[in-house]
């Protein structure tokens, strides 16, 4: 058969026994002896060189080699000796082409394949191994079978395949298949020997000086892979849910979800790709809400596929309710729910209940002390169960979070069943108890962070919730690194606050939002405080608990004005304050009262803003709160300087400068150095006021408040603005106090830097100064602030003068009425500039 396939593809081709000799490399003698017929026996490699040597490609090398192959081990297996023992019984076999098919649809992977073919490829000589891991459903053995097609062409002498069932309740023996793949390779049943070593010594010999690829699937551990390690010359796969990096020369891949372009990708290609391109948006939710879990991918794409009429968002919808996602995802013998099954059954107790009051935390990602907290044991309890979770391929290893600590999570999916067994198995006095102790592990760790916090303090906790440290490692991050720690813990404070809402954790949840409040403010991060306090708003009157209600409506005013919601704002703070003389909270109606001064003063209502700080001032006093006192002080000053008063808004600032230093409070000293600054430099001060303003970005800087940070460098901007020559420098200082603003999306801070800007920018007649200051303007229009909304009005009035446009007067007068409304000085000085442009007008 050989000898003929190779003389007709010679004279085919044209060539003489002496041509296709000198092309490959071997002598005219062999392959006159090899078409005389069956005598000569060439060597797989021999085989090989021919088929290149021919130019044959496609059906025709396959033929052409597996009839080389074939006549090769026939006349092997028909010899005694050599790498045959002694007594062994063999039968002729061609070389075993045991890979199962090849995925037509696989995608991506384009790292994990091009390392498995560096490493696995013979010329690198030695034995070779390639582990695949990952959890259930990402595609390993998809992985593993597809780089063994695409490998087949370096091993002629054959792939061997083997599931191991390591995942199951009934994993396979290694002597069993040991047994499977020497029977693959001519060793009869009745000449197995006894045991795992006799039979692994056995594969060694009749492998030895063969290149053959083995992928063993689906392995449960090293017991199981060990005895059919390969030898030189063969190369093996493996997929396991471990890694297996204790085995001898291995590489490890591990899988991950598909990104969105790879999956969509396998949904175009099962489901149909006109249809996934007609609904973009949709194939790239639908994926998302798979994980990128290959199997899930192709669960729906091969349910849209059996249903034509389908649209894509319509199945997206389906699966947007994650009660019933792992129902829906499901399609014939493909499921995802199985895989999970089988993980989970194979916990051990402890594990599997640790596993299920995990789902029902339901945090985007956990250190590794609230595993210990949810058994409601040690922590050496905690970390042999995490092991275990991540050992079973249930949990993600993310790494080391900001605060260093190594932090964990579930895919998307696996998260769906965790909760399901919570639901299921974990009564709810179990569960209510669990989660009283985590989150109350949580609030523990945020009063040590917040406690080191340098900020403005809302004192919304209360203190009233017990909650006991959990781990005195965890305890020492979050006081050593109190913002990293917070950064860290956000999105599951967050969380956690819901949580012990909706399970009459009111306390817990009012606790977890006051200690983030802190936090959350001085980064900026409105939109997700104000979520928080809402919560735990209604959790508070939910539980009649009216001292921690008034404490939400103060936090979350305030949060409301930074939002730039002015009159909800006011109105929650107005209620805050009622609430907490009603209930006999002194503290919280003063610390309320500064909050509405500061937000009258902000919106140009300087006479109640006075009053209404004068009268927190004496009340902080007499309640002993010192460092708030001197953040009122501050207010205080910034609301006379708007009113005129210069020399006492420096006592006022100095004198919280003082207050701020005895408490070692290092945020109000921050601030009063900011309102000094502001006050120098409205008299004229300018030397002094950049000192002031150097000091406070550095302080604000230091304690990591990055829109104090902000603010004070525009008025540091402000400062050197004033000097001619440092003009320059002023752009670039305001232009990096607008891209933190920007980042943080504080819009307020952003529209008042923007002015800054553009009156900065007017000195040099900048192109686009003019623009700067409209957008300024509409900010102040829309958000109904008059006093900067007149002096964005002056400066465009400037703008106009430059350039002999009669808008300027119509502009000035404009400024000027909202400043004689507000009672502001500075009515006066733009009365005399409307009287001079008066006087210059031609009549």
């Amino acid at each position: 058969m050989f000898g003929t396939l190779l003389r007709r593809h010679r004279l085919h081709r044209q060539l003489t026994q002496e041509t296709l000799a000198e092309r490959s490399g071997l002598s005219s003698r062999s392959i006159r002896e090899m078409e005389r017929g069956p005598g000569r026996s060439p060597r797989p490699q021999t085989v090989e060189r021919l088929a290149t040597a021919l130019e044959l490609t496609g059906d025709e090398r396959a033929e052409f080699t597996g009839a080389g192959h074939a006549l090769f081990w026939a006349n092997r297996a028909g010899r005694s000796g050599g790498n045959i023992p002694p007594g062994e019984s063999v039968r002729a076999v061609d070389p075993p082409w045991q890979l199962p098919a090849d995925l037509p649809d696989f995608v991506g992977r384009c790292e994990e394949l091009a390392l498995a073919h560096k490493v696995l490829d013979p010329a690198v000589g030695g034995a070779r191994l390639v582990v695949a891991s990952g959890p259930p459903g990402v595609g390993k053995t998809a992985l593993a079978i597809h780089a063994g097609h695409r490998l087949a062409p370096l091993f002629p002498d054959g792939q061997l395949y083997a599931r191991l069932r390591g995942a199951t309740g009934d994993p396979a023996d290694p002597a069993e298949t040991l047994a499977q793949l020497l029977r693959m390779l001519g060793v009869d049943g009745s000449a197995l020997p006894a045991g795992v070593d006799a039979r692994a010594s056995l594969l060694r010999i009749r492998l030895a000086g063969r290149r053959v690829l083995i992928v063993l699937d689906d392995a449960g551990g090293y017991r199981q892979v060990e005895p059919l390690l390969p030898v030189e010359g063969v190369a093996m796969i493996v997929t396991s849910r471990l890694p297996l990096t204790g085995l001898p020369g291995v590489t490890a891949i591990d899988l991950r979800p598909l990104p969105d372009t790879a999956a969509v990708d396998l949904l175009a290609r099962v489901a149909g790709a006109e249809r996934v391109r007609a609904e973009p948006a949709a194939a790239i939710e639908l994926v998302t809400v798979c994980g990128g879990l290959p199997l899930a991918v192709r669960i729906v794409a091969a349910r849209l596929a059996a249903r034509p009429h389908w649209a894509v968002g319509a199945l997206t919808e389906r699966l947007t309710d994650e009660r019933h996602r792992l129902d829906e995802l499901r399609h014939g013998d493909l499921a995802v729910r199985p895989g999970l099954q089988l993980a989970y059954r194979g916990l051990t107790p402890a594990t599997a209940r640790v596993f299920a009051l995990l789902g029902g935390l339901d945090v985007p990602s956990f250190p590794e002390w609230p595993v210990a907290a949810l058994l409601d044991a040690g922590p050496a309890a905690g970390a042999t169960a995490l092991e275990e979770l991540l050992d079973a391929r249930l949990l993600d290893d993310l790494g080391p979070d900001r605060a260093g600590q190594s932090r964990y999570r579930f895919h998307a999916v696996t998260q769906l069943y965790a909760r399901e067994r919570r639901e299921a198995e974990i009564d709810r006095s179990e569960w209510v108890a669990a989660l009283a102790r985590t989150a109350g592990g949580w609030l523990a760790l945020a009063r040590q962070a917040q406690d080191r916090l340098h900020s403005d303090r809302f004192y919304l906790d209360g203190r009233s919730a017990p909650a006991a440290v959990a781990d005195p490692r965890a305890a020492a991050v979050a006081a050593q690194r109190p913002i990293e720690w917070f950064e860290a813990e956000r999105e599951s404070i967050a969380v956690l606050v819901r949580a012990c809402a909706e399970t009459g954790l009111a306390a817990t949840a009012r606790g977890l939002a006051g200690c983030g409040a802190d936090f959350y403010d001085f980064q900026g991060y409105y939109d997700d405080l104000r979520r928080i306090l809402e919560t735990a708003l209604a959790a508070c009157r939910q539980a009649g608990d009216r001292l921690g209600e008034a404490a939400m409506l103060r936090g979350l005013g305030n949060c409301l004005v930074e939002l730039d919601d002015m009159d909800e704002g006011l109105s929650m703070l107005h209620a805050a304050r009622v609430l907490a003389e009603r209930v006999g909270d002194p503290s919280g109606a003063a610390l309320t009262r500064r909050y509405i001064g500061f937000t009258l003063g902000l919106i140009g209502r300087l006479d109640e803003a006075e009053a209404e700080i004068r009268a927190a001032i004496r009340e902080l006093r007499l309640t002993g709160q010192r460092s708030a006192e001197a953040v009122a002080l501050s207010n205080l000053g910034f609301v006379l300087r708007q009113r005129g008063d210069g020399a006492e808004a420096v006592d006022a600032l100095r004198a919280a400068s003082l207050i701020a230093r005895s408490c070692g409070d290092r945020f109000a000293q921050a601030c009063s150095s900011r309102g000094i600054a502001g006050a120098f430099l409205a008299q004229g001060r300018v030397q002094e006021a950049q000192r002031a303003a150097r000091r406070s970005v550095t302080l604000f800087d230091q304690i990591g408040d990055v829109i104090g940070t902000a603010q004070s460098l525009r008025v540091l901007g402000e400062t050197l603005s004033c000097e001619p020559h440092r003009r320059a420098e002023a752009e670039r200082v305001l232009g990096g106090a607008a891209a933190l603003f920007r980042e943080r999306g504080h819009s307020w801070g952003l529209a008042l830097t923007e002015l800054s800007l553009g009156e900065v920018e007017l000195g040099r007649d900048a192109e686009g100064a003019t623009d700067r200051l409209r957008r300024s303007l509409r900010y102040w229009t829309d958000n109904q602030v008059p006093a900067l909304r007149a002096r964005t009005l002056v400066a465009l009035a400037s703008a106009a003068e430059r350039a002999g446009s009669p808008d300027a007067r119509g502009l000035l007068a404009s400024a000027h009425r909202i400043y004689r409304e507000l009672g502001m000085p500075a009515a006066d000085e733009l009365a005399a500039r409307l009287s001079a442009l008066d006087d210059t007008a031609p009549p």
